[in-house]
């Protein structure tokens, strides 16, 4: 703040009321004063890469085919549950008509 309000510095104000410094100029102040500038800048060899997967995409591929086998094995649970429902329906009314009628007790 002390170099922008002596003039060292060349900066304006927003819509925000925030100060704006270009990077040339902001570059070419630093130049001029290295003793201003902060020691904790990163430097460009970061000690930590970020890592990238060496196969991205036989993962996605992976993935997408287990979302398809388990929506797959889903569907056949369903289908399986509806049959197994239908034969015990027929199976109920196949033992009804099995069943001996009860006798009348008047024979006309």
């Amino acid at each position: 703040m002390r170099a922008i309000k002596s003039g060292d510095l060349q900066a304006f104000r927003d819509n925000k009321n925030q100060w704006r410094i270009k990077d040339d100029d902001l570059n070419a102040w630093l130049s001029a004063h290295p003793a201003q500038c902060a020691h904790t800048v990163q430097e460009d060899g970061d000690a930590h890469p970020v890592h990238t997967p060496a196969h991205p995409t036989p993962i996605a591929k992976e993935t997408l085919e287990l979302v398809r086998v388990k929506a797959e094995l889903e569907a056949e649970k369903t289908l399986r549950a509806t049959i197994e429902a239908d034969r015990d329906h027929w199976r109920d009314l196949a033992q009804k008509l099995a069943e001996p009628r009860p006798r009348k007790w008047w024979f006309w």
